[in-house]
């Protein structure tokens, strides 16, 4: 009897892993098209990003915390709220590129342009098909933010 019992377990357990398995086979999203997935970066301008990162001479590099005093007023949209972590990508992508393009480490260079990240995110919802962008629409937003983020630290010296 416990031999069957632990047989109708198993078979039972091996019947809800199916299940789950295709359950969340059927959920998982396609393959963003590439083409789709950098047209973001059509939005914004190009920048020049140099070939051999070097510090900037008489860089004085602030931290973009510090520059809270600066902070566009539509930034409190980045800080919480549904679209919260997708606008932060976006922030993210356009200050960067300005420190870049700027060679300002300091605030002025960090605190950027509120109207570029509202021109990005009304083209990603328009493209996406959607009224609230989340982080799926901004994940590879996020990881050029992040890749150009090492550039303008090594051009500042410092953290961003």
């Amino acid at each position: 009897m416990a031999k069957h019992v632990k047989a109708q377990i198993v078979g039972g357990a091996l019947v809800l892993i199916g299940v789950f398995s295709t359950a969340l086979g059927a959920e998982t999203l396609a393959p963003p098209d590439a083409v789709q997935e950098e047209a973001f970066l059509d939005v914004l301008p190009k920048v020049e990003v140099p070939e051999n990162v070097q510090l900037i001479p008489g860089a004085v590099n602030e931290e973009f915390r510090n520059c809270e005093s600066s902070w566009p007023a539509s930034y409190a949209l980045a800080r919480s709220g549904p679209e919260a972590r997708a606008l932060r990508d976006i922030y993210g992508l356009v200050r960067v590129r300005n420190v870049i393009e700027t060679q300002n480490c300091g605030c002025a260079g960090k605190v950027a342009n509120w109207e570029d990240v509202e021109v990005v995110a009304a083209a990603l919802r328009e493209q996406y098909g959607v009224e609230k962008l989340s982080w799926q629409q901004t994940e590879a937003i996020a990881e050029e933010a992040a890749a150009l983020t090492a550039v303008a630290e090594t051009m500042c010296g410092g953290s961003f």
